[in-house]
């Protein structure tokens, strides 16, 4: 099969290639309007948790705002990888958990939140 027939999407097999896709289905909240879209990641943000190995880089973007939809933060719980054969020395997870703060990736005011603040959120009262 020739490069000009495989770039021409319209004699794409549909069995390999998947069917073509209608653009209005393709924003699943469209037909709830732009106030559901928010009120949904609103209140699916904010009970939601998770815990998080401290060192991980991708731990960021749960305090990442700017990235987040609505300006969304989920509530990322401090978690280690005590046990792990790439972790000889238990006393090490705290410290490689703050180099995201060091690297500037979270605030000392996400870290707190990160390995206090919502561990404590979920404390039964």
């Amino acid at each position: 099969m020739d490069a000009a027939k495989l770039a021409n999407k319209d004699d794409r097999s549909p069995l390999l290639w998947g069917a073509r896709e209608d653009v209005a289905d393709l924003d699943e909240w469209a037909r709830c309007g732009s106030h559901a879209k928010r009120t949904s990641a609103i209140y699916s943000c904010r009970p939601f948790t998770s815990a998080c190995e401290g060192d991980d880089r991708v731990t960021a973007w749960a305090f990442d705002a700017k990235k987040n939809p609505f300006g969304s933060r989920l509530n990322a719980l401090y978690s280690s990888d005590l046990g792990h054969w790439d972790l000889p020395d238990m006393r090490d997870a705290a410290v490689e958990a703050y180099e995201l703060v060091e690297k500037g990736l979270i605030s000392e005011e996400d870290f707190r939140d990160f390995v206090f603040v919502n561990p404590v959120k979920l404390r039964p009262i």
